[in-house]
């Protein structure tokens, strides 16, 4: 698993399009979101993606919320640390990550080891008939700062 990011998967165009094709308008605010989605190394909060130099409009944080949480809904963006204080929040990918997230601080890191559990989904897939399978895989614990 590699922390580089795949350019045509990150596109501004394809991303554009594909909130086009889910009935998004292109407001300042999407195109500032994904803009720093699609530059970001790890998944960030919510305040991290407002903060961003890359984030140039004006936005309360309800704003941002609903907008990432659209993006949410429609399967651009993804939700990880649903059981940690924070949640965050990255582009889906064209390849699979796995996340370590400390259960205190709620940091997320990413996991650069091959997926235990890829295999498993295909044999599920196969024996239960379904397609576009997808897994979340967390590790919880309690990050080197916190213990």
């Amino acid at each position: 698993m590699s922390h580089s990011h795949d350019t045509e998967a990150h596109s501004l165009d394809g991303l554009l399009a594909a909130c086009s094709k889910a009935g998004l308008r292109k407001t300042k605010a999407l195109v500032s979101a994904l803009k720093v989605l699609a530059s970001a190394e790890q998944p960030l909060t919510l305040h991290q993606i407002a903060d961003s130099p890359d984030f140039d409009v004006d936005c309360d944080p309800a704003t941002i919320y609903r907008l990432i949480t659209k993006l949410e809904e429609h399967r651009i963006v993804r939700r990880i640390g649903f059981h940690s204080r924070a949640a965050h929040y990255c582009l889906r990918e064209g390849h699979h990550q796995d996340y370590l997230i400390c259960r205190d601080c709620g940091s997320i890191e990413v996991l650069d080891i091959a997926c235990p559990v890829e295999h498993l989904e295909d044999q599920i897939a196969s024996d239960c008939g379904y397609s576009d399978l997808e897994h979340e895989l967390e590790f919880y614990g309690r990050c080197g700062t916190c213990k």
